[in-house]
Formats: structure tokens, C-alpha cells, sequence
């Protein structure tokens, strides 16, 4: 059902740009009527999207599901901070900027890649009250690579505790839910 609502989208758009381009000086043949049909079409495949996508989320086990991912993947994220925290200062500049690289393109990569199904899921205001400690403690470590990177490591390396905070935080946060 969402693959027929996206392909009534695009045909829509697709139609009603075609319909608008024949607006310009004079008005062309069957303009009009295609610039109609296309919205109405963006109308109907919106509609089908939005129920489609109501219908399939609506059960609880995906939501246990797809909540209990959220903090498996938080808890793992936190545990690398941890570890990175833990071993700061017998780190290199150039293993711990090397270990933040690993954490955001590996774990947070993911995780931010699904982070609009567990907006769906959750709901904007429960999503947005662990995602924010998401968010700060990933610009932390990036404030680190960053700091680390410029040949300040001792600066650095005081980051981490910020950003282990932040995603300790949005763990708790997500285990209320």
C-alpha cells in the first residue's frame, strides 16, 4: 500500500509539473487539466501513505520492538564512549581521534539512519527526549575529534566526560519509555 501511495506521489508531481510548464505565456492544451489531475493525485497518494503507514505501525509489538533496538544501540554507543573515556589517557591523538571516527561512522551512522522510524514509532515528544542526548553527546565527540585533530588533545580529551553524561542520559530517558 505505501509503494502505490509513493507511486501516485511521484505520477503527481510528475503531472502537475508538466501541467505547470504549459502556464507560461500562453496558456497550452490540457495544461490546466494535467496541473489538476497531478494534484489531485499528490492528494490521493499523500492520503494512502499516511494510512498505510498508521496501519502498519500501530501494533505494540513493533513498537516493544523497535524500542528495545533504540536501547540496544544507545547502550552500545554508550559503552564505546565509556570506553574511549576510560582509555583517554593512555591514548594517542591519533588512536583516539580514530576511535570517535569508528563510533560516528559505525554505531551513530546507524543509529541516526533509522532516526526518523523511532520519531514515527515513539511519538515527536517522547523521540525528542532521548534524542537529545543523542544529539549533544554526538557533537561532543565531534567537538573532540575536532579539538584533537587542531593538536589540542589535552582540551580534548575533556569532552568526553560531557558526552558521557549525554548519552547516560537518553539511555535513562529511553528505559522510562
Amino acid at each position: 500500500m505505501i509503494i502505490i501511495g509513493n507511486l501516485l506521489l511521484i505520477l503527481g508531481v510528475c503531472l502537475s509539473t508538466v501541467g505547470a510548464a504549459g502556464f507560461a505565456d500562453t496558456l497550452e492544451d490540457l495544461s490546466l487539466e494535467m496541473f489538476s489531475a497531478g494534484i489531485l493525485l499528490v492528494i490521493i497518494g499523500g492520503l494512502t501513505v499516511r494510512r498505510a503507514t498508521r496501519s502498519s505501525g500501530a501494533g505494540t509489538e513493533h513498537l516493544a520492538a523497535a524500542l528495545g533496538d533504540l536501547q540496544l544501540k544507545i547502550q552500545t554507543i554508550a559503552t564505546r564512549v565509556s570506553e574511549i573515556d576510560e582509555a583517554k589517557e593512555i591514548l594517542e591523538s591519533v588512536d583516539f581521534c580514530k576511535q570517535i571516527d569508528d563510533l560516528l561512522c559505525g554505531e551513530y551512522f546507524e543509529l541516526g539512519a533509522r532516526n526518523e522510524e523511532f520519531q514515527q514509532l515513539l511519538g515527536f515528544s517522547k523521540y525528542s527526549k532521548v534524542w537529545s542526548g543523542i544529539a549533544v553527546c554526538e557533537r561532543l565527540l565531534a567537538r573532540a575529534w575536532s579539538i584533537a585533530t587542531d593538536g589540542h588533545f589535552a582540551e580534548a580529551k575533556e569532552e568526553l566526560p560531557l558526552a558521557r553524561a549525554e548519552i547516560q542520559n537518553s539511555l535513562q530517558v529511553s528505559e522510562t519509555l
